[in-house]
């Protein structure tokens, strides 16, 4: 069984400056990842983060910068 992650790069899209912005959600409890359809890469993380259950939406594979 793979480790579970402490920490996990989350992407929000910024509407102000137009831009990706990257920040770090701290990882209490993993529950799992959803794919991409295309790449088969993980979108998006179910966690529980500071006591709350969260999505953690990541750029996958296909994602072009």
């Amino acid at each position: 069984m793979p480790e579970t992650p402490k920490t996990i790069e989350s992407t929000v899209w910024n509407d102000v400056k137009k831009c990706w912005d990257v920040f770090t959600v701290p990882v209490d409890e993993y529950h799992g990842f959803t794919e991409c359809r295309h790449c088969q890469k993980p979108i998006s993380h179910n966690v529980k983060s500071e006591g709350k259950f969260k999505v953690v939406w990541v750029r996958c594979a296909c994602t072009r910068q």
